[in-house]
């Protein structure tokens, strides 16, 4: 299977060319250009949503004003003293001067909202039989009529909110023909909070919605949460029709796609209903439309011209770069040792041919790199293998002396080689870069037993370790060389015995090893031969491999004492207790349970 697909490849260089410009080129540019026209549609409309949303948005704001021109209107008459007194205290007046003085109350408070043909229209009943309006009713007032309607109810039921109701319109024909109007009830209350009258007060929205689309083009719909159609901007079919959608039910604002047309929508919080602006899509995508099909024309002839031109472009470049081929393989014969010709060739080849003839010079360098650096490592693997050795030679010499000391009862002897076999063991180990602080204090410990025979038992050693870092790693004969350094150094020009102290601590998570002693310790000037010279191969050497172990997270410093000399290098506290079979044990026993 595998082959039979390989085989429906082209197998030549060209027309393999011309299918990697049809595969990789054509066919992705005309999957692009139709997908980019795509987002080019859902982009605009986004866009158009987003400036429909901003316009629906201002009228929403007319809207609230209107809406809030009615919470004003309770205000005023709920703090007008007149008003209130007439409906607190009918009896003081008689009934054409309480007709007379509500008028112009009435008309004073339209006039101070600023409305010069008022959608605002608002009735009083008061607590002793009386019923006021601002406008001409379609039926006669009735005292007994409007207590029993539910509007009424409703303030009785509700006397610290408003809860705007859709209501059939009782103004005047000649006033208002709208079909419903927007309701809201409420008390009128003295400083005592208590109620002398009922207020009701409505809003003419089916005006005002004509007044605010009159000129607009498109069509605008005020849907209620059930979907029904409340008003239309274009049709008088209101209330017969209905718009619902998933995204009505879910979202404040936003916009869908029903049918052919583009439905923006934003929610009127108040009412509970939505301000929806329809667009049909052929006249948001008109334009589009157009340039697509331009578009689209001028691709096919661009992309029949394109595959003309490549095959002459893959005829031109297939024939030079065979030729380098054949070179090519010519110079693989004779290991790299032979240049191409630069002067047959112009253009992209002859770059091709010049970093070509680099690359030869190059690899031929290479190699004669590696050859010499090959030799370099068998010689220093011999030198290495030759070095392990000499020190097993010595140690197996060691362990001799050792058994002869011990079979002639010389102790000390014999503890000598052991210590001096510790120290060349550890120096031979060269697979550890840290060991335990214990051991490390096992080297030291070796090697002043030697130094104290060798100096005649000329010098102490004190230990001080904190308290559980005996596990903690420390890099390998970091010690011993600073010991060295306080034998050799310090004491050899010293009348008396001399003491070294070692000490080990951890700080803010990190180990801090000090070398004290009290020997000739460090002189200010280099003419003076008494004092001692540090800073020498150990020192260096044990700075190097704390930069080497532990990079900028350590140090090194010499301080001086006026008797003798301090050495403190630190780096990170690292702890790590052993595996021994005492812990196995309790493991063992923690898993079956005691």
């Amino acid at each position: 299977m595998r082959v039979k697909l390989i085989s429906m490849f082209p197998q030549t260089l060209r027309n393999r060319l011309f299918l990697a410009f049809v595969l990789l080129i054509v066919l992705p540019h005309a999957f692009l250009n139709f997908y980019y026209f795509n987002r080019v549609e859902v982009v605009l409309r986004k866009q158009t949503a987003d400036q429909s949303l901003e316009q629906i948005g201002a009228f929403n704001k007319s809207f609230e004003d209107l809406l809030n021109v009615a919470y004003k209107t309770v205000t005023l008459l709920e703090q007008d003293v007149s008003v209130a007194d007439v409906l607190q205290r009918p009896e003081r007046y008689d009934q054409l001067n309480r007709v007379y003085l509500m008028d112009a109350k009435f008309k004073s408070i339209i006039n101070s909202l600023f409305i010069s043909s008022p959608p605002v229209y608002f009735t009083l009943l008061d607590q002793k039989g009386s019923a006021y309006a601002s406008f001409t009713p379609h039926e006669s007032l009735s005292y007994t009529r409007l207590s029993q309607e539910p509007w009424y109810d409703e303030a009785l039921s509700r006397p610290y909110g408003y809860v705007w109701k859709l209501d059939r319109n009782y103004v005047n024909r000649d006033i208002s023909r709208s079909p419903n109007l927007l309701t809201i009830s409420a008390l009128l209350k003295d400083g005592k909070y208590a109620r002398y009258a009922v207020a009701r007060v409505s809003v003419d929205f089916y005006e005002w919605f004509r007044s605010a689309t009159r000129f607009a083009q498109e069509q605008y719909l005020l849907v209620d949460r059930q979907g029904t159609i409340i008003a239309d901007s274009k049709s008088a079919n209101a209330g017969q029709t209905k718009l619902i959608h998933h995204s009505m039910q879910i979202l404040k604002k936003g916009y869908f796609v029903e049918g052919t047309s583009l439905y923006i929508f934003n929610e009127i919080p108040r009412l509970d209903m939505f301000m929806v602006k329809r667009m049909p899509m052929d006249v948001i995508y008109a334009e589009v439309n157009r340039l697509k099909r331009s578009f689209f024309t001028a691709s096919v002839v661009f992309t029949a011209a394109f595959v003309a031109m490549t095959r002459v472009i893959s005829s031109t470049i297939t024939k030079p770069l065979y030729n380098l081929q054949r070179k090519m393989a010519h110079a693989v014969e004779k290991n790299f040792l032979v240049q191409l010709p630069e002067d047959k060739y112009r253009g992209e080849v002859l770059q091709l041919t010049k970093t070509f003839n680099k690359m030869l010079g190059d690899i031929h360098e290479l190699i004669g790199r590696l050859k010499t650096e090959e030799r370099k490592k068998e010689a220093v693997r011999f030198q290495a293998l030759l070095s392990q050795t000499n020190p097993h030679f010595l140690m197996n010499t060691l362990n001799t002396v050792k058994w002869l000391a011990i079979g002639k009862g010389q102790e000390e002897i014999a503890e000598i080689c052991s210590c001096l076999g510790r120290l060349l063991e550890a120096s031979v180990n060269s697979e550890l870069d840290m060991i335990y602080l214990k051991d490390e204090m096992d080297l030291v410990q070796s090697f002043v037993y030697i130094q104290n025979f060798r100096y005649k038992q000329k010098f102490d050693l004190n230990v001080q370790i904190g308290e559980g870092l005996e596990y903690a790693l420390v890099p390998k004969l970091s010690l011993q060389p600073l010991v060295e350094n306080s034998i050799q150094h310090g004491f050899m020009e010293m009348e008396g015995r001399g003491t070294i102290t070692i000490r080990v601590y951890a700080k803010d998570r990190m180990i801090y090893l000090e070398v004290e002693d009290n020997g000739a310790g460090l002189k200010n000037t280099p003419s003076d031969h008494a004092g001692r010279k540090r800073g020498g191969i150990g020192i260096s050497n044990l700075k190097e491999r704390l930069a080497l172990l532990f990079k900028d997270f350590s140090g090194l410093e010499l301080v001086k004492l006026e008797q003798g000399t301090l050495v403190r290098f630190y780096f990170p506290l690292l702890l790590s207790t052993p595996y021994t079979q005492e812990v196995k044990r309790d493991v063992d026993g923690i898993a079956r349970g005691g």
